[in-house]
């Protein structure tokens, strides 16, 4: 399909999902029944679809922030109120399930991950994310080293910390050697370190006189082994993993189906895709695609698009925008769920602050053409009227692509144009940001997405930084104060895990994932807080912050039924929760426990030697 097939495609189903949204929802208009004073209700005729009942709902509608009952019907939410008046709108075909107590939110939504990239790698990688030693991750990649075949790697991609384990280190080359002597394996940590052992080394071909990308360097091992040490260009990183052996289109749709429904299992029901380096669009996404047109995405997504030609980023954004419409859907039966939305989270690669805290902070300025390059994308997406946004660790780097969207703005405005005025833009990260830069952020009217970063890379910044720095990294609570947007996300794969449970964690705790105390307590969040940024702060980023976000009519069906009292556990008990009933679009998408057999059946992942098949996604007891 052409880029201009595939734009029309996306403008026609978009403009269908936008009619029956807006006609059976009756604009997103609610009204308080006669008899029914407890109950609110949006203005959609007949008996429901689907009603949770005996529940605690958290609903974050301030006007009715508690309820026992929720109405579904044609994908939106109909009604939210107590049991008994929500009971009274069923219909001879209605479900009814009984939630028995447990707490219910709306679908949480990550501000910033790169899911359709994870998703065509899912099937292949040994995970990490919360395995509590480092001696079970070894005994893992032991056992995967068993079943894989020849010409294969084990790979363990990031989203994990060494400070998750009880050892509290890094694994070393000679132990992946030993674990697995004759199959090459490939361990990221963050975008930091690589760490290659033996077979590996040997098959790549490596040694010291192999040459390296400028800010990159292998360290070679006593074992045959090597390190990879991004100081601070995480390129050797990005292209260790380029060259490992791909799948096949088709295996990647299943790695992509599965991997959604493991977000799908912590609660997710939205995600803004930043893109990522080395992975191409459109060829790159075609398991998410495949799911997009075949009516069976479990998930929405918001997608902006990032460049990957290094000096030629324009050429390919002015592809870009002649051949797609942003926030067309093509996503087919769901609406707003597969939606191109800008540009971002890089938009000139020469201005990029890679976030490695176990080198110094980078200087952009130093890299010849940053900001030419920088304002003529800039400029080119303004005219365009596409929303961007743009990757940024340090409060100095900030600061230096202000001047520019400024600048940016103003050679707009001269040439009658609208600049910056009318468009969703935002900074990605921003762990260094001080109180005046926000005020520039908030003139221009853009938003910050933060992630968890720091849960899993704190105690490198803390080392290097200090403790005064660590407390306020990132500044939640400037951020709020200055009256800037806010959306929690976890920049998962590589650099994070992709459970949003970590997430909140971190956010209301300030601890890593290794219980190191980072924030101080100015910056934590409240757990209602972080939900809410979780929520209805990230549809910010994408313009659907009246569309989702919240239990109330009108809304998109969008919701997780959890393993355990979000507001009520323990700080630890907290990153156990998990959801027993995830709904999207007023589908079951993923199901446990008392309410299993309801979520459609997947295929059986592929290759059948998948780390995935045999040891699973994120780490469960």
């Amino acid at each position: 399909m052409n880029t201009k097939d595939r734009s029309v495609r996306a403008t026609t189903l978009d403009n269908r999902s936008r009619r029956n949204f807006l006609g059976g929802a009756a604009a997103l208009g609610t009204v308080a029944l006669a008899g029914h004073s407890s109950l609110a209700r949006a203005l959609l005729p007949g008996a429901p679809d689907l009603i949770l009942t005996d529940g605690e709902l958290i609903t974050l509608d301030p006007t009715r922030p508690r309820a026992q009952a929720i109405s579904i019907k044609d994908g939106l939410i109909q009604a939210v109120g107590s049991s008994s008046d929500v009971l009274a709108l069923r219909g001879s075909a209605t479900e009814v399930l009984s939630l028995a107590g447990r707490t219910v939110i709306p679908g949480l939504n990550d501000s910033h991950m790169h899911p359709t990239r994870a998703g065509r790698f899912y099937a292949m990688e040994l995970r990490w994310d919360g395995v509590p030693s480092l001696e079970q991750g070894l005994n893992m990649l032991a056992d995967q080293a068993k079943r894989t075949p020849e010409g294969r790697w084990v790979r363990v991609i990031g989203g994990w910390s060494p400070y998750q384990f009880t050892e509290k280190r890094m694994p070393t080359p000679a132990e992946l050697t030993k674990a697995a002597p004759g199959t090459p394996v490939y361990v990221l940590f963050l975008y930091s370190q690589g760490f290659l052992n033996k077979a590996a080394v040997d098959l790549l071909g490596l040694s010291p006189e192999t040459q390296t990308p400028p800010g990159t360097a292998y360290e070679f091992t006593p074992d045959g082994g090597a390190i990879i040490h991004a100081k601070p260009n995480p390129d050797l990183l990005y292209g260790t993993i380029g060259a490992l052996p791909p799948m096949t289109a088709e295996q990647q749709a299943i790695s992509t189906r599965h991997y959604y429904r493991e977000l799908n299992r912590f609660g997710l029901t939205s995600i803004i895709d930043a893109g990522g380096g080395g992975h191409h669009f459109p060829e790159d996404y075609v398991g998410s695609e495949q799911l997009a047109l075949s009516g069976e995405l479990p998930i929405r997504i918001s997608k902006y698009l990032f460049p990957q030609q290094k000096g030629r980023e324009l050429e390919e954004f002015q592809r870009w925008t002649a051949g797609w419409e942003v926030h067309a859907n093509a996503a087919h039966a769901l609406a707003h769920g597969y939606v191109v939305r800008g540009g971002g989270e890089f938009l000139a690669w020469a201005a990029g602050d890679y976030e490695n805290f176990l080198d110094d902070r980078p200087d952009i300025t130093t890299r010849k053409y940053w900001r030419s390059q920088l304002l003529a994308v800039t400029r080119h997406l303004l005219a365009n009227r596409w929303p961007l946004r743009i990757h940024a660790t340090y409060d100095e780097s900030i600061n230096h692509i202000l001047d520019v969207f400024e600048e940016a703005h103003a050679l707009e405005v001269a040439e009658g144009r609208l600049g910056f005025g009318g468009i969703r833009w935002a900074f990605d990260h921003g762990e260094t940001m001080k109180r005046p830069t926000l005020q520039r952020i908030k003139a221009m009217g853009g938003g910050m997405a933060m992630q968890a970063r720091m849960a899993y890379a704190g105690e490198y910044f803390l080392e290097r930084y200090g403790v005064e720095a660590t407390r306020n990294a990132p500044p939640f609570r400037d951020v709020i104060e200055a009256g800037v947007p806010l959306g929690l996300g976890s920049d998962s794969t590589r650099v994070a895990s992709y459970n949003p449970w970590n997430t909140l964690y971190w956010a209301t705790t300030g601890r890593s994932v290794g219980g190191t105390q980072l924030h101080g307590e100015r910056q934590q969040l409240s757990r209602e807080e972080a939900l809410f940024h979780h929520t209805v702060g990230s549809a910010w980023f994408s313009q659907e912050e009246l569309f989702k976000g919240r239990l109330k009519p009108g809304q998109f069906a969008d919701l997780a039924v959890l393993s355990a009292p979000y507001l009520e556990v323990g700080d630890e008990e907290l990153r156990q929760i998990e959801s027993e009933l995830t709904i999207v679009n007023g589908q079951v998408v993923h199901d446990a426990g008392a309410f299993g057999g309801r979520a459609p059946i997947l295929p059986e992942i592929e290759p059948n030697w998948s780390p995935v098949r045999h040891h699973g996604g994120f780490y469960k007891v």
